[in-house]
């Protein structure tokens, strides 16, 4: 099995994301990997401040109503990953100023390297895709957001 599959097999997703801002639903989808025990709770503010200063130093929301914010820690053995659909969207100052619906979160582990940034890629290319979105922020589960992102 590949790094990308592992990562989506041990992704929790939030299908009902709340928040009205990107450092909100980064707050959300921390606290849903503490939840289902992926992240000691323990470490849930060392992991919030490490995506939140890479989300301050460039912002990670994208055009097509995607962000993909990541921060570099290790509050993990590996990398940890939360996938969060808002059905509304929110306003995240977007390049193509539509809002943000599909927020993958994922935390990275120094051991990581660069390898993530090809995970992020094949995230945005399939994100890029706008019947996949439509099809992730449809879904009414886990699997099937799961099933679009695995084609």
């Amino acid at each position: 099995m590949n790094t990308y599959d592992t990562l989506l097999d041990r992704a929790v997703v939030v299908n009902s994301l709340k928040s009205e801002d990107i450092f909100g639903v980064i707050a959300e989808l921390i606290d849903a990997l503490v939840e289902a025990g992926e992240l000691d709770a323990s470490k849930r503010d060392e992991a919030k401040q490490a995506v939140v200063r890479r989300e301050m130093s460039a912002s990670t929301v994208m055009p097509g109503e995607i962000a993909l914010p990541h921060g570099r820690t290790d509050v993990a053995d590996g990398l940890l990953c939360a996938i969060g659909i808002h059905k509304d969207g929110f306003a995240a100052e977007a390049p193509d100023d539509q809002p943000t619906r599909v927020v993958i979160l994922m935390l990275v582990p120094p051991s990581a390297g660069s390898g993530y940034i090809v995970l992020l890629g094949n995230l945005s290319r399939t994100l890029m895709d706008a019947d996949k979105r439509a099809a992730m922020v449809a879904a009414t589960d886990r699997e099937g957001v799961l099933a679009v992102l695995r084609g």
